[in-house]
């Protein structure tokens, strides 16, 4: 069980134009559909080409019926956190002991969905990439309640899989090998800003050692 979940979480609240208002607990600000921030974070391994991204268990948000690939690391900033605090999130879920000047910044994403009726979400996401030679074998035993794994791709295929060049790819566990198609993965990424297609350029923008200031989400 994370820390998080053992404790009623507080968050900051906003308006669409970011201008802070007062704090609200977590599971009535997405109730209600209220703005607040999250930090989002892919591990990525420029070595390999490889990205490592979570398996979500279904049940933590009930927003979906099945588990889905999600981006490596995402969670809430609590009242009076500031950017770097979200590197919390990054060790809580996976284990890697990270420094948050070693991350990678690719701005603010920010997003209006109803995935359901009762989970709104009104969010100001902070997106970074963490480039590092860290493997499956080095993310801790993933807590069932939120994580039920990770899996690794190589970024090209993933690419290919996404623009639908291919429809399966291998996917890399710590139990072995599984195929995966676009029913894996969350839905809402695949469409509209295409979050998962734009990140892996972003990504490979950065293997390619591109300037980092000029990469974006």
């Amino acid at each position: 069980m994370s820390y998080h979940s053992k404790i009623m979480e507080i968050l900051n609240i906003y308006n669409d134009n970011y201008e802070l208002l007062g704090t609200c607990e977590k599971k009535l600000a997405h109730k209600i559909g209220l703005w607040h921030e999250v930090f989002t974070c892919l591990v990525i391994n420029p070595e390999k080409n490889t990205v490592i991204m979570q398996i979500k268990n279904h049940s933590h948000n009930d927003v979906h019926e099945k588990d889905l690939i999600e981006i490596t690391v995402g969670g809430h900033y609590q009242a009076g956190e500031i950017l770097e605090d979200g590197i919390r999130e990054l060790e809580e879920e996976t284990g890697l002991n990270a420094d948050f000047k070693n991350l990678v910044s690719l701005g603010v994403r920010q997003v209006a969905t109803t995935p359901n009726p009762s989970y709104i979400i009104r969010e100001f996401q902070h997106i970074f990439l963490y480039p590092t030679n860290k493997t499956l074998n080095d993310f801790k035993d993933f807590d069932e309640e939120e994580v039920n794994g990770y899996i690794e791709f190589n970024i090209d295929e993933l690419i290919n899989l996404l623009l639908r060049k291919s429809n399966k790819i291998k996917g890399i566990t710590k139990i072995g090998t599984k195929d995966i198609d676009l029913s894996n993965f969350v839905e809402n990424y695949l469409k509209g800003d295409k979050l998962y297609l734009r990140l892996l350029i972003a990504s490979k923008r950065f293997i390619n050692k591109e300037d980092t200031e000029l990469i974006f989400w």
